[in-house]
């Protein structure tokens, strides 16, 4: 035992402590001195990363166009005017014959991932090239419609307030936006979509007519004055006026395979309510 008593081990132990103390604050500057270092280091370093990383940001961004800006540039928009008929083909080989005075959209850059096609007017007929990993989807707005492979018809029409879908061959699912009802639509069925009331009505149509505007002729299926306006409209560029004539009762159902000028539509238009039509510029009169 190095110590003589209690007294003198404690009287030892206090010296060492004296002399430790200055060497272990050292120690402890030391170390507080590399920590802060280290610290001040990591924190400059996050600094020079988050401004390099802002200006890149900053300048990235200017140099690219806005999401308003890259979703105008990526759709590709097609109008015809009136009295004009159109066909285009798409990326993947599918065919658009276009009414006059339609229009649709679609991404040109990522068609092949997303076969989606905006109808934003008027009527078209599609032959949908087949593809079942990627889903051909027309969207109008209110009503949505999604194929595989098939042609079928469809007419966002403004005069009736309806959209129209006309299935010529295949299958098609049809569903509403605000409701999201559904139907399936097979060859030579057809649904009607009523804007205002927003609801369908089914109906049955002859599937080999119809297509039959792309093929030079004319269908007219219970449609009335407004409807019949806009069908002379779109499909020759005039506007049908009425002069005096109570237009409400007046329905048309007919068919003409192959129509050779407006005036044979015209005349058989008077024949029906026995009356006359003359021509101003681009409008045709109908009266007594």
């Amino acid at each position: 035992n190095p110590f003589l008593d209690s007294s003198h081990r404690h009287a030892v132990k206090d010296e060492l402590l004296k002399r430790l103390a200055p060497a272990v604050q050292a120690e402890r500057k030391k170390m507080f001195r590399i920590q802060r270092f280290r610290w001040l280091s990591a924190a400059a370093a996050i600094l020079l990363l988050g401004s390099a990383a802002l200006l890149f940001f900053r300048d990235y961004q200017s140099a690219l166009p806005s999401k308003a800006t890259i979703s105008e540039t990526q759709l590709t928009q097609t109008a015809t005017k009136a009295g004009e008929l159109r066909e285009i083909f798409l990326p993947d080989g599918t065919s658009v014959f276009l009414n006059g005075n339609a229009q649709i959209r679609y991404d040109k850059i990522n068609y092949g991932k997303s076969r989606t096609i905006f109808l934003d007017r008027g009527e078209a007929f599609f032959k949908v090239k087949r593809d079942t990993l990627h889903p051909f989807t027309i969207a109008t707005g209110a009503v949505s419609v999604a194929v595989l492979g098939t042609s079928f018809n469809v007419n966002r029409s403004q005069a009736s307030g309806q959209v129209t879908v006309e299935v010529k061959t295949g299958r098609v699912k049809v569903s509403a936006e605000k409701n999201a009802e559904q139907h399936i639509l097979t060859s030579g069925k057809a649904v009607r979509y009523s804007l205002a009331r927003g609801h369908f009505e089914s109906v049955d149509q002859n599937p080999n007519t119809i297509n039959l505007w792309t093929q030079g002729g004319m269908l007219l299926n219970n449609v009335g004055f407004n409807a019949l306006k806009e069908i002379i409209y779109n499909r020759y560029g005039v506007v049908l006026i009425a002069d005096n004539l109570d237009t409400d009762k007046f329905n048309y159902s007919l068919m003409i395979p192959q129509v050779q000028s407006l005036d044979q539509v015209l005349r058989m238009i008077c024949t029906i309510h026995q009356i006359k039509f003359r021509r101003e510029k681009n409008e045709i009169i109908l009266h007594k």
